[in-house]
């Protein structure tokens, strides 16, 4: 029992109970903001939709504007599929994640694509993990002669005055207006912004309507293309890209693949009333957890790593997370900064949307691009190689040691070729570019380089870090 010559030590004994008693999972307060960053414009997104509906939009519904007859899309047995991979029932089951089967107005049957999860679904090591960036798809050719080949096949099997044909046309005219943009150096990046652009160029911002022959700004000839970011981290952002440009209601910016096809603002608004399910979906879609053994007390040597390295910009994880929502200037993260300077160079998006029905009607967005990247928060980290905003980098080690990034790479595409040690896709080391399933890291914009911070950690510390990530 203590007497009152003893009341002295109180305090040094809590603070001792204190340090043994604490969560050894434990982390300091959040560091102050770093020099060359800023914060993002608070964003709070409107999550009161029917999440069990929004999931069913996106299995099922049209967001695209138009498509192939499911009758044409089906006669090639290579676009079917018998996975059914989304669980969907009825003529949606026999399709790839990229495509919804719904039927029009007309009573006609459309297979419509590419939809949200063409791009956002992917498998790493056999799981199907829906919201993870697709980074298999191959845009290295222009698809226009595609398109002719499908306009033949409704032509000649329905004729062109035919409710198969009119729900074909919209989807054939956008898509062949922006298959010459979209073409990209290697497979494996994306070229969502090049296709919305080209799109955007043929249509009238007030209303949407198609422009006939003729494009309202000059579409650049070239365009960078970018890894795709996975959607469970939507729910923690307030801008969506990896520039931050997509600021205000995150509705209207995840519908923007329409702008290939829908008819005008009116068919729009119906679509947009969809999504805001889909951000209720989104709000519920959590990361994918580690499917391997987990090294706890390295991890949690991992987390201190975290924490005194990481943590200021991409977020506190525990009992208590927070993310900061930092856009770091291209001076202090050092990636490649062709992305971001491209539009900033190339305003005429920019302009167009932020004059167009996507930003002037209720509920608004803005494109507001900047010279900086977003710090983006980690969940799932573990699966969503390559990392760097173009892809650059095949794994987590060799992101965090930057003498091991190889300048050629190539990997096999193969689901299974992924390194859970590594934490990233299994690849090898080339000599040159030779074909276009090798990452060139030497052109413009698909640079490597920058984000060295794990370069001043050594060589156990680093270990310790990639453990502790695999549980985010």
């Amino acid at each position: 029992m203590f007497t009152k010559r003893y009341f002295y030590l109180l305090p040094i004994l809590a603070l001792l109970l204190y340090s043994f008693d604490k969560d050894e999972w434990a982390e300091p307060n959040d560091p102050e903001i770093p020099v060359g960053t800023s914060v993002l414009p608070t964003n709070i997104q409107n999550t009161e939709g029917d999440p069990a509906k929004g999931w069913d939009f996106l299995r099922y519904g049209n967001f695209i504007g138009g498509g192939i007859p499911l009758s044409i899309y089906s006669s090639f047995k290579r676009n079917l599929s018998d996975e059914n991979l989304l669980q969907r029932e009825g003529p949606s089951a026999q399709l790839p994640p990229g495509f919804n089967a719904y039927t029009n107005e007309a009573g006609v049957q459309i297979a419509s694509g590419l939809t949200c999860f063409a791009c956002h679904s992917g498998k790493v090591k056999g799981q199907y993990i829906p919201g993870l960036g697709n980074n298999t798809l191959d845009f290295t050719k222009n698809s226009s002669a595609l398109f002719n080949l499908v306009a033949m096949g409704i032509r000649n099997k329905y004729g062109k005055k035919s409710e198969e044909w009119k729900a074909f046309e919209p989807f054939m005219r956008g898509g062949k207006a922006t298959a010459p943009y979209i073409v990209m150096p290697f497979r494996g990046i994306n070229p969502a912004f090049a296709l919305e652009q080209a799109s955007v160029a043929h249509r009238q911002a007030a209303n949407l309507s198609w422009n006939n022959g003729e494009t309202t700004f000059d579409i650049p000839q070239t365009a960078i293309g970018s890894d795709v970011p996975p959607l469970w981290l939507a729910k923690k952002k307030y801008a969506l890209y990896y520039n931050g440009m997509g600021r205000g209601d995150f509705t209207k910016l995840l519908m923007q693949v329409s702008v290939v096809a829908v008819e005008d603002t009116s068919t729009a608004r119906q679509m947009n009333g969809n999504f805001k399910d889909v951000m209720a979906w989104l709000q519920n879609l959590e990361a994918p957890k580690f499917p391997g053994a987990i090294d706890a007390p390295l991890a949690a040597k991992g987390r201190r790593v975290y924490a005194q390295n990481c943590q200021a910009c991409h977020g506190r994880y525990g009992e208590e997370p927070s993310y900061p929502n930092l856009l770091v200037e291209l001076k202090k993260v050092g990636t490649d900064s062709a992305y971001a300077n491209y539009f900033m160079e190339n305003i005429a998006f920019s302009n167009w949307y932020n004059q167009s029905w996507y930003a002037q009607s209720s509920p608004r967005s803005e494109a507001k691009p900047s010279r900086g990247y977003v710090a983006p928060p980690l969940d799932g980290v573990w699966a969503t190689a390559p990392y760097l905003h173009n892809g650059s980098v095949p794994d987590l080690e060799t992101l965090l040691d930057s003498k091991l990034r190889p300048k050629f790479w190539k990997r096999s595409f193969d689901d299974q070729d992924y390194d859970l040690n590594k934490l990233g896709w299994k690849y090898s080391m080339e000599n040159k570019a030779n074909d276009k399933e090798t990452y060139n890291t030497t052109l413009q914009g698909y640079g490597n380089g920058g984000h060295t911070y794990g370069d001043l950690l050594d060589v156990e510390e680093r270990k310790a870090l990639l453990e502790y990530l695999k549980r985010l």
